[in-house]
């Protein structure tokens, strides 16, 4: 399939690893030249090295996604390098885990920074590019939060995630709605269990709470998804990349799910 977005330059923040990693795969298959974003070097050029190897430009930035300040930096370097990002994926570490007596407010206060404010900061300086071209693609990898908030009936608390997902799928899809008229849409994926390094540390430490296994853990936690298994980054992929196409112009202000079916939620 034609996505429609060959020579378009795209931001993918969190790129080197997993999810972000399979994106850049998926994108570059498409023709989209990338600049990729994270904070480990080693990982970040092993990344630009397989995506040049596919015939598109890229380049590795890194950068602590956590400061503002380097929302400027990351959208300057791949404008200086590979030209200004006509799509950006948001792709950041989620809330850590945690019931209300387990977190203070310093904790809400960092997770609220991170999944609500530096995604503002990063809309802000992406979107004048995309309003002038009348033309543009955010997508963030977030998480079914957004959607069903997440109960501690699955052995574990997300009052972090579950405050702040919520914040952050409102306040995308009250800007989707103010940039729709420019071409530009923007919507967020709804995670679930996904095969990835990050996954595998996640569950490390639930096991490690709990007393029990690593594989007994997330055998728990297959056994809530109805399709029984736990996700691919690539499937995750090609959904991003789908939302970034010329084709999916018709779709903003979404939060999709891609998480085996284990959210119950109709809206």
């Amino acid at each position: 399939m034609d996505l429609g977005i060959a020579g378009r330059t795209a931001l993918v923040l969190g790129g080197s690893k997993g999810i972000g990693r399979a994106t850049c795969r998926e994108l570059a298959e498409a023709g989209v030249n990338i600049a990729v974003v994270a904070r480990g070097q080693s990982a970040i050029d092993e990344t630009v090295a397989e995506i040049t190897a596919m015939g598109v430009r890229a380049v590795g930035i890194s950068a602590d996604l956590y400061l503002f300040e380097s929302y400027n930096k990351v959208i300057d370097s791949c404008t200086a390098a590979i030209g200004a990002p006509d799509i950006v994926i948001y792709n950041m570490d989620p809330p850590p885990p945690g019931g209300f007596n387990d977190i203070d407010e310093d904790q809400l206060a960092h997770a609220y920074h991170t999944v609500v404010l530096c995604y503002s900061r990063m809309l802000r300086l992406a979107l004048p590019h995309m309003q002038a071209q009348r033309w543009g693609r955010i997508v963030t990898i977030g998480s079914g939060a957004a959607k069903q908030l997440v109960r501690s009936s699955l052995n574990f608390g997300y009052i972090l995630a579950n405050t702040t997902r919520v914040s952050a799928a409102a306040l995308a899809k009250t800007v989707a709605a103010e940039v729709a008229p420019f071409g530009i849409t923007i919507n967020t994926i709804g995670t679930g269990l996904i095969e990835s390094g990050q996954s595998t540390r996640w569950i490390h430490e639930r096991a490690v709470e709990h007393g029990i296994a690593d594989e007994e853990f997330a055998a728990g936690m297959v056994s809530h998804i109805p399709v029984g298994r736990k996700g691919q980054p690539e499937e995750m992929a090609s959904l991003c990349a789908y939302l970034c196409s010329a084709r999916a112009a018709y779709t903003t202000g979404e939060t999709i799910l891609c998480d085996g079916g284990i959210t119950n939620s109709i809206l």
